[in-house]
């Protein structure tokens, strides 16, 4: 009998060779189930020590089915769909795919930005519809004279610094929670108040996880200081914004445009007015996606599982509070490969 039951929730009849690779060193037993029902959800986690999360199971109520798990990992960078106050409570640690996708959401920020510059969707479809040179799709501020504004300055907000820095833009960011030195490490300027930074801005992006903080955090008092002439950009969760209030500020011409991979209601509702406007280039929350983000998302969530099933603390938790209710545990070391 394996001394761990490792549940991968959300999946049936796989291979799941990223996961069993992994795992291969981990006296563990891997099993995978796809429930139909919260119900049936609790009563498959409760005899797992370990959780690969694959599926919209991570309520309250099905963590607290748990009886001896001590890590619940997702595939993605977003863990909101997981209730993490109850995992800590049932000293669980919450893990991510942190690292799978950064270059990919940087990408596609950076994609916005320069079609957005570019004017590229407009002037699409002024060509298509026989206006060679339409008047709205001028004029064109350089990048080089331009301000970006990042919201959230993790690895996916750094590296789209770093891709930007060649276009010669100013660059401004807000995180409270880094330090200062990584700012002047990247050679950007950190705001401290949020509405300075959509005041001064060309192209604000948002990259911040969804939390209890991040909510609606974004909303009309922004928009209303922005430059007409600039746009918003969000990558990252659409509840992040208060959506109707964007709908509201594009409609008033608060802002030139917009770049949204991500929407409040997903899949996105096809009579959202956000997809009636032609300032507004869309795409279906694809950010992260790519041939290699797909093959890291289960090695990534895998090795976390991993980590934690060692005694480790592993290196992509995501709930250090839960310290305070598990034991002690060294930090997990990356290892060279052979």
């Amino acid at each position: 009998m394996s001394k761990y039951k490792v549940l991968v929730l959300g999946a049936e009849n796989e291979a799941l060779e990223a996961e069993r690779e992994e795992l291969a060193d981990i006296d563990c037993e891997i099993v995978q189930a796809k429930p139909t029902s919260e119900g049936e959800a609790m009563e498959l986690v409760r005899d797992a020590d370990a959780i690969l999360m694959r599926g919209p199971w991570g309520t309250e109520q099905v963590i607290n089915a748990t009886q001896n798990c001590q890590v619940l990992a997702v595939y993605s960078h977003g863990f909101n769909h997981i209730d993490s106050e109850a995992c800590t409570d049932k000293g669980i640690i919450v893990t991510n795919g942190a690292g799978m996708c950064f270059e990919e959401v940087s990408d596609q920020a950076c994609a916005y930005i320069m079609s957005l510059y570019r004017h590229i969707v407009p002037a699409n479809i002024a060509v298509k519809a026989g206006a060679w040179r339409d008047s709205t799709v001028l004029p064109m501020k350089p990048l080089d004279e331009s301000t970006i504004g990042i919201i959230g300055f993790g690895n996916i907000g750094k590296a789209i610094s770093r891709k930007m820095s060649g276009w010669r833009p100013e660059q401004i960011v807000y995180d409270p929670y880094v330090g200062p030195w990584v700012f002047k490490e990247y050679g950007v300027e950190q705001v401290f108040d949020l509405k300075d930074l959509f005041s001064r801005s060309d192209y604000v992006v948002t990259i911040l996880p969804l939390n209890n903080d991040t909510y609606h955090m974004i909303g009309k008092e922004h928009f209303d200081v922005m430059k007409p002439t600039a746009y918003f950009i969000n990558v990252c969760r659409g509840s992040i914004v208060r959506e109707p209030e964007l709908i509201d500020a594009l409609n008033a011409g608060k802002m030139r445009g917009a770049g949204l991979d991500v929407f409040e209601q997903e899949p996105v509702d096809p009579n959202n007015p956000l997809l009636k406007m032609d300032n507004v280039i869309v795409s279906p929350h694809l950010a992260g996606g790519s041939t290699r983000s797909s093959v890291l998302a289960p090695h990534r969530a895998a090795a976390q599982v991993a980590a934690v099933l060692r005694g480790q603390w592993p290196m992509a938790g995501q709930n250090p509070e839960v310290r305070a209710n598990i034991a002690l545990r060294k930090n997990a070391t990356m290892v060279a490969p052979n």
